[in-house]
């Protein structure tokens, strides 16, 4: 029994070995390192967001891009360039790796999806998350072909990120541009409360009417001074009840009714007092409300700007660090290490149905 058993291992492994060494395609691969690019502005990753676990923008993109590198869409692209549709169901691969159109075993039917898996399969894609970097691979019977189809998929996905970020931009801006509108109106409105409240109550600023009643006051004393000088000092020469005696003495009493005027302006009652301060309040408000909402309306238009830019420049780009190379020997199949991995698998497999069967044959005994 062991005997038959044992034939029965060596024969699969021949046969298995033999497909592998002479009949099994071989296909030659193309290797290509690529990098992502924003060029728009500087990518980074703040303190927090690395101890949130946030990934970077590079990262998300990168991944983007590979989850439509193995997508429908771009396998139609490179299709429509390579037919790989007839290529995957004809005679250059041998008959295990090829598809039929009319099998009734569902991994080899020939439909979309197992295609679509096939094309999946020869592409070889891994993100470096250190150096932020695309590694690709393509694997194909033909070497020319296999570089040709990876310089496809980098000239397309080029141009695919960008897409991808123009329609982006385009959604943010309509979305800004309603922003803006609201923005604008707030800010006029605020505008229009502003210069309402300066109208009811007469003044440009209740600050700056206190502030101009002190710089008044302030040039009325200091020429109220100067008049007491001037007067002291004539008084001892010029006949008190001439003219300009007369003059001085009247200026000097206008300037002081007027000091005491403007003082008692500035003193008030406690009403008075009460209503300078309302008033001050209710302007210092609306004038606060009129700069934040032009802060806002101006951020609003800066944001815009930038966006409109983003829409019309290329500022990704998917830069080629190392070009597709031409493979000089295939790939695939990796003959001695498949033969050995084979040999192996049959050993282990050989060992643990001799092993039951030592089993069976001692409980009977």
């Amino acid at each position: 029994m062991r005997i038959l058993l044992r034939l029965f291992f060596i024969a699969i492994f021949f046969t298995i070995a033999g497909y592998i060494i002479y009949i099994e395609t071989e296909r030659y691969e193309s290797a290509s390192i690529t990098l992502l690019k924003d060029l728009s502005k500087k990518q980074q990753m703040d303190l927090g967001s690395m101890l949130m676990g946030q990934t970077s923008n590079t990262m998300q993109d990168s991944k983007i891009l590979e989850l439509y590198m193995r997508s429908n869409e771009m396998f139609t692209y490179i299709d429509e360039k390579y037919d790989l549709s007839r290529y995957y169901v004809s005679d250059e691969l041998d008959v295990v790796q090829r598809l039929y159109p009319d099998t009734s075993v569902p991994f080899y039917v020939a439909s979309k999806e197992n295609i679509l898996k096939k094309y999946n399969d020869d592409l070889f894609i891994v993100f470096d998350e250190p150096s932020g970097t695309l590694s690709l691979k393509f694997a194909h019977i033909d070497r020319n072909v296999s570089k040709e189809i990876l310089k496809s998929i980098i000239h397309r996905s080029d141009e695919v990120i960008n897409q991808f970020s123009k329609e982006n931009a385009q959604v943010a801006l309509h979305f800004i541009e309603k922003q803006r509108i609201g923005n604008k109106t707030l800010f006029i409105g605020s505008i229009k409360k502003l210069i309402e409240y300066q109208n009811k109550h007469h003044t440009i600023d209740p600050n700056l009417d206190v502030q101009r009643k002190n710089e008044i006051l302030a040039i009325l004393e200091s020429d109220l001074i100067k008049n007491e000088v001037e007067y002291n000092s004539k008084s001892k020469s010029y006949n008190l009840n001439g003219a300009e005696m007369k003059m001085l003495k009247e200026i000097g009493r206008t300037t002081r009714k007027s000091i005491k005027r403007i003082e008692k302006q500035l003193a008030g009652s406690n009403d008075s007092i009460s209503e300078l301060n309302a008033n001050v309040f209710d302007f210092e408000l609306l004038r606060s409300d009129m700069e934040f909402n032009k802060e806002i309306y101006r951020q609003t238009l800066i944001n815009q700007e930038e966006l409109k830019i983003e829409v019309n420049q290329n500022a990704k780009h998917l830069i080629v660090v190392s070009k597709p190379t031409l493979a000089d020997n295939y790939t695939y199949p990796n003959k001695p290490w498949d033969v050995f991995t084979l040999l192996i698998i049959l050993l282990f497999i050989y060992s643990i149905l001799t092993t039951i069967m030592t089993i069976i044959m001692d409980h009977k005994d």
